[in-house]
């Protein structure tokens, strides 16, 4: 009982922080000191084995370069006026990207080369929009605003809206709250990335609608202020999302507001639904035989879209380098690049999302695929491995890849040769594959044995997804892998790598 008083009469002499102390100590405790060391230049090596060595001559640097170059080519478009910017399939950037890839093939030796022209329909594109928010007597831009993928314009004069602050979205939230003809700001963790983020995945967004809100807005929770183009939320009514510096402004301006004067979010967005055409590229090195493998990359991305998919498209030309310099005579199977034209934007008209290149390629499935050994989707292959540590950044490390996703549709044959092909190069992988593989490949995977890694970095679909945050390191490790598992592959006849009779995954 003594020990048990003289603490408490310890505490009580100890004089205890205040709320406003304990927020700053927090919030020094995430800063960091600059970097001493460009990134670029300190990316960790995976040393080659000695019976790796003939796959040096795939340079991870080479590779990254024609990221840079399809980053430029973003870039370009974005600074001919454009607010909507990045290769969008069927824009001026897409035509770029198509006369880029067609160099590029020529280059490598490849001679056979064809186009598939696609009309699109009634594409979603946006012109030009603003956000901003007033209350408690100041105006601030929203800088980051973009709107969801699909989302409807807004006619003059625009929309201007009573804000109200939600948190996430849930149920819960909405106790006590009327939306009615309102805007509903939801705050959505990204979980783990651009695709998967709960605004939309837990209902938030198509909850507040159903309740008669008029607009919805999205806070994404990344540190910073970043810009992230979102795939639809399902919402028939406008739809943006912010980046967290300017998502929390409009909540603390809604909670400071004084009494009767709530905070209000003005909105201007003018849409516009063109038809344009785009097309599928194709480029093929001969083998020996009338087998085929396919490597397909999508050409289309927002923003700079390094990792998606630049470093995709750039890891198919390395590879199409690589085994354009081998005689024909030591290509048993013929390899066929796919350049395709994306899935990113409506370009449907009913679907949320298009893959024209996808679709056009699986109503074909029968011609294109009945001797094919293997696909290889090339898709995301790297990106810098982030972490958001305490503070309030997102910090990059000189590790060259986060852990990809991956997928395998074969035999158990093929299945650990890909294994082994990507720990022999230094490839990170989750010990659990995908049931079934993510992005371009969806459409068609069951059609011939197939395979890919695909990363969903922290980044993806943003203003921040550039040239920098893609490692050359992980770039070479892919294309290494995937010619590794192409040169075993080659050994195998047909029968020794189909998937399992009635399985659609992993065997």
């Amino acid at each position: 009982a003594t020990a048990i008083a003289s603490q408490a009469a310890y505490g009580q002499s100890e004089p205890q922080p205040t709320a406003e102390e304990r927020a700053r100590a927090l919030a020094a405790f995430g800063r960091h000191l600059p970097a001493l060391y460009p990134l670029e230049e300190a990316f960790l090596e995976w040393p080659l084995a000695q019976a790796d060595k003939a796959y040096a001559a795939i340079d991870g640097k080479r590779i990254k370069q024609y990221v840079s170059e399809l980053a430029a080519i973003s870039r370009r478009y974005r600074d001919q006026g454009h607010q909507y910017w990045g290769r969008i399939t069927g824009t001026s950037a897409d035509v770029e990207t198509q006369r880029w890839v067609l160099d590029k093939f020529e280059q490598a030796g490849i001679t056979d080369v064809r186009t598939e022209s696609h009309d699109l329909k009634s594409q979603w594109l946006p012109k030009s929009w603003s956000v901003t928010v007033t209350g408690s007597g100041k105006t601030l831009p929203l800088k980051s605003a973009q709107p969801v993928i699909s989302s409807p314009g807004i006619p003059p004069p625009g929309l201007d809206l009573e804000a109200v602050y939600l948190g996430t979205g849930s149920d819960a939230d909405f106790i006590g709250r009327d939306v009615r003809g309102k805007l509903a700001v939801i705050y959505s963790n990204m979980q783990p990335s651009f695709w998967n983020h709960t605004g939309a995945r837990e209902g938030g967004a198509v909850r507040a609608e159903e309740r008669g809100a008029a607009a919805v807005l999205l806070i994404l929770n990344l540190p910073g202020n970043i810009t992230t183009q979102l795939y639809p939320t399902g919402n028939k009514i406008p739809a943006f999302s912010v980046g967290s510096q300017d998502g929390y402004a409009v909540r603390d301006l809604i909670g400071q507001a004084p009494a009767g004067s709530p905070a209000r979010v003005q909105f201007q967005f003018e849409l516009e639904r063109p038809d344009l055409k785009t097309a599928t590229l194709f480029g093929t090195l001969p083998g020996t035989t009338d087998e085929t493998i396919y490597i397909t990359g999508h050409r289309d991305g927002f923003f700079e879209a390094g990792a998606d998919n630049a470093s995709g498209l750039a890891t198919m030309i390395g590879l199409a380098e690589y085994f354009g310099k081998m005689p024909k005579e030591k290509r048993r199977r013929s390899i066929v690049f796919v350049a395709m034209t994306g899935h990113h934007n409506n370009c449907t008209g009913g679907s949320n999302i298009c893959t024209i290149s996808g679709l056009w390629v699986k109503e074909h499935a029968k011609e294109l695929f009945a001797k094919t050994a293997l696909i290889i989707n090339s898709e995301h292959t790297a990106t810098a491995q982030t972490y958001v540590y305490l503070g309030p950044s997102i910090r990059k490390a000189n590790t060259q890849n986060e852990a990809l996703f991956w997928y395998v549709g074969g035999s158990a044959k093929l299945t650990d040769m890909a294994i082994k092909a990507y720990r022999s190069f230094g490839v990170p992988t989750y010990a659990e594959p995908e049931a079934r593989p993510a992005g371009e490949m969806g459409g068609f995977y069951l059609e011939a044995p197939s395979l890919q890694v695909i990363d969903v970095g922290m980044f993806g679909h943003s203003d921040h997804e550039t040239a920098d945050v893609i490692p050359w390191t992980g770039l070479g490790g892919v294309a290494r892998a995937y010619a590794k598992i192409i040169d075993g592959v080659n050994t195998l006849d047909l029968k020794d790598l189909q998937r399992p009779t009635g399985s659609n995954t992993q065997p």
